[in-house]
């Protein structure tokens, strides 16, 4: 590729809607951070390349807008893999631009030389040659795949021989199956309304149309504040919980189901244990493979949120649905046991984890982000903590990758820049992806990183007590925070036992990037556990 190619195509993304490109700048890429230097996009340098990935990633589930990851070939894509494929099973749209290494004839174990479209085709909508290709045809056609129907992650070799993929063409609203489903909604007195991350661009629409129906709100984890949950509709509770026995007794309870932007996946329908009755399901998604896929349905309607719920609120007239009662025992029951009554780790000194994030709920704004990793910590932050925005909880959904949280959370600050982002993780996480603080630094962004510090992979740790009374591979050799923090050159903030809500204003007061940290130990509960689980071992070798 020569400069002036990379310069035209880098000026064919930024006309295609690209703003950012995250990634690291290598031998086989300098033409093209050369033309990214010169051009309108903003270029994001992160430590690796997984990184980068799952930066953007946290930038589109923050905006909805696509972003740009470049790598090399080689080192620079097996890097970014487990980020692609988070992105891939996250529905995150985002264009991945590297390289084909060229290999020599007759030339064995030719450097830096992989199979890497095999590698990329199983976790991305399509493998994309530039090579041949008009810059303006090349970013038209990645764009509009990555964000188009299901969204994800496309890959763009530059060097690779043009290829062509189809993307679903805009499908006009079938008025038709909208008119029977205004019926059906319309003639049904208890509705529930479950939001899936593909309702998120329509918060508004879909708020009111719950509120029409008095229907009774639901979500997915990613779909979670869709319907703000202090709203007296919503039962503040997610389908992604442990326990799917109260959300199937309600289910069982209604007339219909309408379920908005869902894919019910693995995490999004309580690991299949959801019992949606096909009679009572109506599915709306933009991406027609999704309606049916797990869950077939009296109707599937392939169409954007943001479409098909102002087209159904057109025509309808508010009716009584669920009382408020009813929508109360509901909720009570949801919150006491959507989640498995087992010890939690008591934090700052001896608060409890709905006491400490309560706090930190009380001092953010409404609006705000929260990322977190993959760990115990996510659990109780999806256990105690509401999100009262669209948007406003990231999470490695589907794959679940550790080391998602500081990166996501930059690239969520960077797509909404009014609004407060929060990144929550165990040290654990802190471990795997913590000099990404010297990005979020570079890029002088105000951005707050609580860290649960146990000094263990603290769920594990929990697994292995519960089933054996021992634990094995968890201990950590986390550094200290604070001789961390003053390293990187960011500010520290340590959470005492006391009053949460206070300490953690004093922290979201500061400018600039601040780790906050909570140390945590384990619940007299969690030793209790352990001991009877040591017991039910000794007894089993009795026998």
């Amino acid at each position: 590729m020569t400069l002036r190619d990379a310069r035209a195509l880098v000026n064919a993304f930024h006309s295609a809607g690209v703003a950012y490109v995250f990634g690291l700048p290598g031998s086989q890429n300098v033409e093209l951070f050369e033309a990214l230097r010169a051009s309108p996009l903003e270029t994001v340098v992160s430590c690796n390349e997984m990184g980068a990935a799952f930066m953007a990633n946290g930038y589109n589930r923050a905006s909805g807008r696509v972003a740009g990851v470049a790598t090399i070939p080689g080192p620079g894509i097996t890097w970014a893999m487990t980020g692609i494929t988070e992105a891939w099973l996250d529905s995150a749209a985002l264009i991945h631009v590297t390289r084909q290494r060229k290999v020599a004839p007759g030339a064995a174990y030719q450097l830096q030389s992989i199979d890497q479209e095999a590698m990329l085709r199983p976790v991305t909508k399509a493998v994309l040659g530039a090579d041949g290709a008009t810059p303006d045809q090349i970013a038209y056609v990645a764009t509009q795949l990555a964000q188009s129907g299901e969204p994800g992650p496309v890959t763009v070799q530059i060097d690779a021989p043009s290829s062509t993929a189809d993307y679903p063409e805009p499908i006009p609203l079938d008025d038709g199956k909208v008119s029977e489903i205004r019926a059906l909604l319309a003639g049904s007195k208890r509705v529930v309304v479950m939001a899936g991350q593909g309702a998120a661009g329509a918060s508004e629409a879909v708020t009111q149309l719950v509120e029409l129906l008095e229907a009774a709100a639901v979500s997915t984890t990613s779909g979670r504040g869709v319907v703000p949950e202090d709203h007296p509709r919503s039962l503040g509770y997610e389908m992604a919980g442990t326990e799917a026995g109260p959300l199937n007794d309600l289910i069982s309870s209604a007339d219909l189901v309408l379920a908005l932007g869902c894919k019910f996946s693995h995490n999004g329908s309580r690991g299949f244990g959801l019992v949606i009755p096909p009679e009572k399901l109506i599915h709306i998604d933009a991406s027609a493979p999704v309606i049916g896929a797990n869950y077939p349905a009296r109707i599937g309607l392939v169409a954007r949120c943001e479409e098909a719920v102002p087209s159904l609120l057109a025509q309808l007239e508010p009716k009584s649905g669920w009382a408020a009662d009813e929508l109360e025992a509901w909720r009570s029951r949801g919150r006491a046991a959507s989640w498995p009554d087992e010890p939690e780790p008591v934090l700052a000194g001896r608060v409890s984890a709905a006491d400490l994030l309560s706090g930190l709920r009380a001092t953010l704004p409404r609006d705000a982000i929260v990322v977190t990793d993959s760990g115990r910590h996510q659990m109780l932050v999806r256990r105690w903590f509401p999100v009262l925005a669209e948007r406003g909880l990231i999470v490695p959904s589907n794959l679940q990758s550790m080391g998602f949280a500081i990166p996501a959370a930059i690239g969520a600050r960077l797509a909404a820049p009014q609004r407060r982002v929060v990144a929550v993780l165990g040290d654990g996480s802190l471990l795997m992806s913590g000099f990404e603080l010297l990005t979020a630094k570079k890029l002088a962004i105000d951005l707050t990183v609580i860290v649960i510090n146990d000094g263990a992979y603290g769920l594990i740790k929990a697994e292995q007590f519960a089933d054996y009374g021992v634990s094995s591979g968890t201990e950590l050799a986390t550094p200290h925070l604070g001789s961390l923090a003053d390293a990187l050159g960011i500010n520290f903030v340590r959470i005492e036992r006391g009053d949460p809500a206070g300490q953690f204003a004093a922290a979201l007061a500061l400018r600039g990037v601040t780790l906050v940290e909570v140390p945590a130990r384990e619940a007299r509960a969690m030793h209790l556990a352990r001991a009877k689980a040591r017991l039910r071992r000794l007894l089993r070798r009795g026998r």
